[in-house]
């Protein structure tokens, strides 16, 4: 039965993913993230997804300076300015 694969760690710490799990969660370009944490037994990795810098929501994103902001904070932001 497969459970999974089995990687070395490398000399300076690294892992290769397999192109199987990269195909399978959309992280081919060079470039795509990961983010990675510990549950105190294991390491999860996942693709990392973007959300917004204020209330964590994913949908409508826009990039400002490295951050992601949602439209609806957008307005709130706005809103307050004004």
């Amino acid at each position: 039965m497969f459970t999974g694969f089995i990687r070395e760690i490398d000399s300076v710490g690294r892992i290769v993913v397999p192109m199987q799990l990269r195909k399978e969660l959309g992280l081919t370009a060079t470039g795509s993230k990961v983010e990675m944490f510990s549950d105190g037994k294991q390491i999860i990795c996942r693709k990392a997804v973007a959300d917004c810098a204020f209330c964590k929501s994913e949908d409508d994103l826009v990039e400002f300076e490295g951050k992601f902001i949602c439209k609806a904070c957008i307005e709130k932001l706005r809103a307050s300015a004004e």
